[in-house]
């Protein structure tokens, strides 16, 4: 027994280090995330985590590791639903989704997403929860093929 015991923490102290990721960034409001298997077919929520893949993020990942291009952020806006980013604002369904600012922490210029209509097939709004977050309030849509896995906040 407690063999069993001592081998299931062992296996279960190699698999689970693999599957935390750790967030130091100031958009979202939790820092440790479990990730999870994403089910391609499966619709996804509003408010869930997922981590995806954004190949034009180089400005928000100066200084990290080469080829680190994976963001977790939080669906804002779903397919089908109207979704209104313009005047420097963002809302999906009438709820707010945060403000547009003019330049980053940096004081350089950020360029906005505008769009007023409902979401495509496919596609994904994507926001954190910080004011000064780089999301889709600058860079649009994102696609579903794009998503890598769920994360599912653990602290």
């Amino acid at each position: 027994m407690a063999a069993g015991i001592a081998l299931a923490a062992m296996l279960l102290g190699l698999w689970l280090p693999s599957k935390l990721v750790v967030s130091t960034s100031p958009s979202l409001d939790h820092r440790v995330f479990l990730r999870l298997d994403l089910a391609m077919e499966r619709e996804k929520d509003r408010g869930e985590y997922l981590i995806f893949h954004y190949q034009d993020s180089d400005h928000i990942h100066q200084g990290l590791h080469q080829g680190n291009d994976l963001l977790i952020k939080q669906v804002g806006c779903r397919p089908g639903e109207r979704l209104l980013v313009g005047d420097a604002r963002a809302s999906c369904q009438g709820i707010s989704l945060g403000t547009q600012l003019e330049t980053d922490g940096q004081g350089r210029a950020l360029r906005h997403f505008t769009y007023d209509g409902i979401v495509p097939p496919g596609k994904y709004f994507m926001i954190g929860n910080h004011e000064r977050s780089y999301d889709s309030r600058y860079f649009g849509f994102i696609d579903a093929s794009q998503f890598r896995q769920r994360a599912l906040p653990l602290w």
